[in-house]
């Protein structure tokens, strides 16, 4: 799929395949990458590896000022589209504005993408998109009646997103992306590997999004309320070593602690409690993987007070203690 980028600008963006030691590019490994340059945004580093019934395109963006850019698909297309890191507007041919924050995801096909892309922060922005055959997704469609209609859309030329509100990525749907991300597997095993993580990332989309699922205990919830449920889940993750109780937590972000429990695990699909165990996991494994840092300081840079309740947990969690992970480095 080819993909035609500018910038709302006059400075000019360059291309290469040449790719500067100092970018990541530990994520999908054996992927084909492209560095796009825009003097009035940043940089973009584009990976993309294929496979017979998907391809999969991470985007790792560097804005180094607020800016634009428009992007242009000129061929159909069927995409699962994950924001991991950021807040997005987008701006969409015949669908309009659309608001994307960081953990959510939703589906969006057309004959074509005429996208217009705004990113408000000086920050570091990552995006996963998968796109796929149309034949992939019929093996689910009899299953879930949201994504019958989605693709009967599509067949019919329409612009449309499978969920008129995007749905978050729960601590299993992340677990999985960071599996796709960074697995070392080569060939066909690794071809296998991507359909079976790819397969679940869509059952899990798939069930979250499909109104056959929807909890009759579910409360409503204002935009002032998820926005607060958002920024709750922010302070979480910045302030993991500084943990703070539920009533604390609600009092921070000012929303009673009952709308904060119930919501959280409406929106995420996780308790409060859960989510920050797995993000706890998933700094420590980073910081062990990537770092030479002491056992001892993950321990309290993950929250815990002690490495012996830091060292239970993760075996737990993990199946294995922390210096396992530190000696496979």
């Amino acid at each position: 799929m080819d993909v035609k980028l500018t910038t709302f600008g006059k400075g000019p963006v360059s291309f290469t395949t040449d790719i500067p030691a100092s970018y990541n590019q530990t994520s999908l490994p054996g992927a084909r990458r492209v560095l796009v340059k825009a003097d009035e945004l940043g940089t973009i580093l584009f990976s993309e590896i294929s496979a017979p019934w998907f391809t999969i395109w991470h985007q790792q963006l560097n804005a180094e000022k607020p800016g634009s850019l428009q992007a242009v698909i000129d061929a159909p297309m069927l995409v699962l589209h994950m924001v991991l890191r950021g807040h997005m507007r987008f701006q969409l041919e015949e669908i309009g504005p659309v608001k994307w924050s960081e953990g959510q995801l939703n589906l969006v096909c057309g004959p074509s993408l005429d996208c217009k892309v705004s990113l408000d922060d000086v920050k570091e922005y990552a995006t996963l998109t998968i796109g796929f055959d149309r034949t992939y997704l019929d093996v689910y469609a009899p299953y879930f009646t949201a994504l019958q209609q989605f693709l009967e859309k599509y067949d019919n030329g329409e612009t449309a997103m499978l969920s008129a509100a995007h749905t978050s990525l729960t601590p299993e749907m992340i677990t999985i992306i960071r599996d796709v991300l960074y697995n070392h597997y080569a060939g066909e095993v690794k071809e296998l590997y991507l359909r079976n993580k790819v397969s679940e990332l869509l059952l899990l989309s798939f069930s979250r999004i499909s109104p056959g699922t929807a909890n009759a205990t579910e409360i409503r919830l204002h935009q002032y309320d998820i926005d607060k449920i958002r920024e709750a889940r922010e302070y979480l993750l910045a302030n993991m070593e500084h943990p703070l109780t539920v009533i604390e937590l609600s009092h921070k972000v000012g929303i009673n602690d009952f709308k904060l429990k119930k919501g959280f695990k409406q929106l995420y699909g996780v308790t409060i409690f859960d989510f920050l165990l797995e993000a706890r996991m998933e700094k420590a494994r980073a910081l062990l993987t990537e770092t030479d840092t002491p056992i001892h300081e993950i321990a309290f840079a993950t929250g815990y007070k002690n490495v012996s309740s830091f060292t239970a947990a993760f075996k737990k969690r993990m199946g294995f203690p922390p210096s396992a992970m530190k000696r496979s480095k």
